[in-house]
C-alpha cells in the first residue's frame, strides 16, 4: 500500500537555511526492494530522488545528487547525528546521537543493549536541530546515506 508522508525540509544554500516543501511516497512494507519516490520542489523546479531501500538512504542520496551543488538537504538522515538501530529499523526512524561519540557499530550495540534509546533519541528522518552536521568521513555514522551518494549509478 502506497503513503505520502507531506512536510518540509531545510535546506543549506548560498542565502543560508531555507525550507522547501517535500513530498515521500513508500510502500509500506519492510521489503528489500520497495519503490520509494521524494519530491522537492525549489526554486520553482521539482526535483525527485528514486529509491528502492525501504529505509529511504537511497532515496535521499539520489534527490541529493539531483540537487544544484551549492544546495544540502539538511536533516536527520543526512546529519552524523543519525545513526540507525543496529537491530534493525523502520522507516523514518532514526536515532540522535549529539551528545555522544559514536566511532563505531559496537559503540551503538551497546547504546542500545544499555539504555533505551527509544524514549529520548527517536528521531524522524526530515526533523532539524541547531546541533546538525553534514555527514562527512571524520564522524562515524551508523547509516548509509555517504554510501548512496558516493555510489555510482
Amino acid at each position: 500500500m502506497k503513503k505520502l508522508i507531506e512536510a518540509r525540509i531545510l535546506l543549506l544554500s548560498p542565502m543560508g537555511k531555507i525550507t522547501a516543501p517535500v513530498q515521500i511516497y513508500y510502500d509500506e512494507s519492510d521489503v528489500a526492494d520497495t519503490l520509494v519516490e521524494i519530491n522537492l520542489t525549489y526554486n520553482n523546479t521539482l526535483y525527485q530522488g528514486n529509491g528502492i531501500d525501504y529505509l529511504w538512504i537511497d532515496a535521499f542520496a539520489d534527490l541529493q545528487r539531483k540537487l544544484p551543488d551549492d544546495i544540502k538537504l539538511a536533516c536527520c538522515m543526512t546529519c552524523c547525528h543519525g545513526n540507525m538501530c543496529p537491530y534493525g529499523n523502520r522507516e523514518n526512524e532514526l536515532f540522535c546521537t549529539k551528545d555522544l561519540i559514536i566511532t563505531t557499530k559496537d559503540d551503538m550495540h551497546k547504546l542500545f543493549d544499555e539504555t533505551d534509546p527509544f524514549v529520548e533519541r527517536v528521531v524522524a528522518s526530515l526533523d532539524y536541530c541547531n546541533d546538525f552536521v553534514y555527514q562527512n568521513d571524520d564522524c562515524y555514522t551508523y547509516n548509509d546515506y555517504l554510501y548512496h551518494l558516493r555510489k555510482k549509478q
